[in-house]
């Protein structure tokens, strides 16, 4: 492998080969590169969040302090030329006492593939991670992009899951479904933790590792927590089941600003297909009719949420696949 010491001798601006992630020089190549590499996947929050970057990466000040050490923001980039062609991100993973890391972002110029950067940039990133004493790393990777998977799997990694990325097109007009049973209650903020143990019943726990799973994704309710969302130019309603251990939740985000609804649907593992449906109702009738706009969501790819979703108008886009490396 390449080592860290290695690479942090390298110089740090140079014509080719691989040097660490410099935000402040690299974001406007680095997010051509995203975009270049990952354009066919990006759903309507993938752009969100490309438009959000590219617009940061005209304040190389706000780059340099919010985006690099202090977002404990790592990484590494190959260069051709003077040219980013290579690009790998790495951050410490939530929560923080699990001493994981999280790789992202591993793209490579079509023009330079085959020749051994992905390799490369992986190689460096579990040398940091080894060297910081990082218990685990882990990564999210198109279950369908066999080359990507062929390398992690030839690194050490093991998949330990995979989500259903599904897209519901906008103007679709949707199906009737009954009026929601009055088991339903709206979520608190002190609703947290049921959501995140409810979340953790669903996926394995190496699975929720690299997803992230903990009680700070669910904080819904509150009015500081509303007004952050209305300030962002997002409306959001989350509802429960009213019950001790809750086998259900579901919250529905709209996005004003770049006109999307984002659903977060979780149901137990071994509910029926009855359930399912109640839960797309739930979501459905949370979701503003006057906003036709496409509907994203993420499901645990053993679910039968899936077939229900189907059934509502939702599509497949893609398969994202979990995998994750002991160190």
């Amino acid at each position: 492998m390449i080592t860290t010491q290695a690479i942090q001798s390298r110089p740090q601006i140079h014509e080719r080969g691989l040097r660490r992630l410099d935000p402040s020089q690299d974001f406007p190549e680095v997010i051509d590169l995203i975009v270049l590499g990952f354009q066919d996947e990006l759903d309507p929050q993938g752009w969100k969040m490309i438009s959000q970057m590219r617009r940061r990466t005209r304040n190389r000040w706000w780059i340099q302090f919010v985006m690099g050490p202090a977002a404990h923001l790592e990484g590494f980039v190959w260069v051709e030329s003077g040219h980013v062609v290579g690009n790998l991100s790495l951050r410490r993973a939530s929560p923080g006492w699990q001493n994981g890391r999280l790789i992202g972002n591993v793209v490579v110029h079509p023009d330079h593939r085959g020749k051994g950067i992905g390799r490369a940039l992986m190689e460096a990133a579990l040398d940091v991670a080894e060297a910081e004493n990082a218990h685990w790393i882990g990564l999210e990777v198109r279950a369908s992009n066999r080359i990507a998977c062929g390398l992690y799997e030839r690194l050490g990694f093991k998949s330990v899951g995979q989500l259903e990325h599904l897209i519901r097109p906008a103007r679709l007009a949707w199906p009737t479904y009954a009026k929601p049973r009055p088991v339903w209650r709206p979520s608190r903020p002190q609703d947290s933790m049921l959501w995140a143990a409810l979340a953790e019943r669903l996926h394995a726990r190496q699975q929720a590792h690299v997803l992230e799973i903990r009680p700070g994704l669910f904080s819904f309710g509150g009015w500081e927590h509303t007004l952050d969302l209305w300030l962002a130019g997002e409306r959001e309603r989350a509802w429960i089941q009213d019950a001790e251990e809750p086998q259900f939740a579901t919250c529905v985000r709209t996005d004003r600003r770049f006109k999307f609804h984002f659903w977060e649907i979780l149901a137990h593992p071994h509910d029926d297909a009855q359930r399912a449906k109640e839960v797309t109702a739930m979501a459905i009738a949370s979701t503003p009719s006057s906003r036709p706009w496409p509907v994203i969501t993420f499901v645990d790819a053993r679910s039968k949420l899936i077939a229900e979703l189907h059934a509502a108008g939702f599509e497949h886009h893609r398969t994202l696949q979990q995998m994750y490396l002991s160190l």
